[in-house]
C-alpha cells in the first residue's frame, strides 16, 4: 500500500474503536442504558463528524464525552474499581491519536510507521501503568494526611507536566 493509500485508509479507522469503546459501558447495563448510551451515541456522532467535516475542535469533545460515559456506567453500576480501566484508557488515547492522524491525512499529511509505532507502544505502556496503579491501590498501606497530601502533590505536578508538554 503507497504512502497516499495508507493516509487515506487512516481517515475513518478510529471510527470503529469510538464505537467500541461506546459500547463497552452499556454492555449488562440495561437499566442505565438511556443516560450511558445516549453519552457514547453523542460522542460518537462528534467524532464521526470531527473527521467527516473535517472539524478538529469536536475531537476531544468526543473523546472527553467517552470518557465521561466510561464513568457515569462506574456510578450507575456503583462500581468502587474496575480492573477494565487501564484497558479502556489506552483505547481512549488510541481513539484520540488516530482521530488525530485521520485528520492530518485529510490535510495532505503523510502517516509515518516511526509515528504509529510510538502509539501503539504508548498505548501499552499506559495500559502496565494503569495496571501496576491498581496493584498498587489493592496494597493495603497504611495513610494519613502526609501519604494524601504527597499524592495530590504528585497529581498537580503530573497536570502540570502535562500542560507543559502541551504548549510545546
Amino acid at each position: 500500500m503507497n504512502g497516499a493509500r495508507l493516509s487515506l485508509a487512516i481517515v475513518p479507522a478510529g471510527l470503529p474503536l469510538a464505537a467500541a469503546l461506546a459500547l463497552a459501558p452499556a454492555v449488562g447495563q440495561p437499566a442505565a442504558l438511556g443516560l450511558v448510551g445516549a453519552l457514547g451515541a453523542i460522542a460518537v456522532a462528534l467524532y464521526a463528524a470531527a473527521l467527516a467535516m473535517p472539524w478538529p475542535g469536536a475531537l476531544p469533545w468526543a473523546v472527553g464525552l467517552l470518557g465521561v460515559e466510561y464513568l457515569a456506567s462506574l456510578e450507575v453500576r456503583a462500581a468502587p474499581l474496575d480492573l477494565g480501566a487501564p484497558a479502556y484508557a489506552a483505547g481512549l488515547l488510541l481513539c484520540a491519536e488516530l482521530g488525530w492522524l485521520g485528520l492530518e491525512a485529510r490535510r495532505g499529511g503523510r502517516a509515518w510507521l516511526g509515528r504509529a509505532v510510538a502509539i501503539g507502544t504508548l498505548s501499552l505502556a499506559a495500559v502496565a501503568l494503569g495496571a501496576l496503579l491498581l496493584l498498587a491501590w489493592t496494597i493495603p498501606l497504611p495513610g494519613g494526611p502526609t501519604l494524601t497530601g504527597l499524592g495530590v502533590l504528585a497529581a498537580i505536578a503530573a497536570a502540570a507536566c502535562l500542560a507543559w508538554l502541551g504548549r510545546r
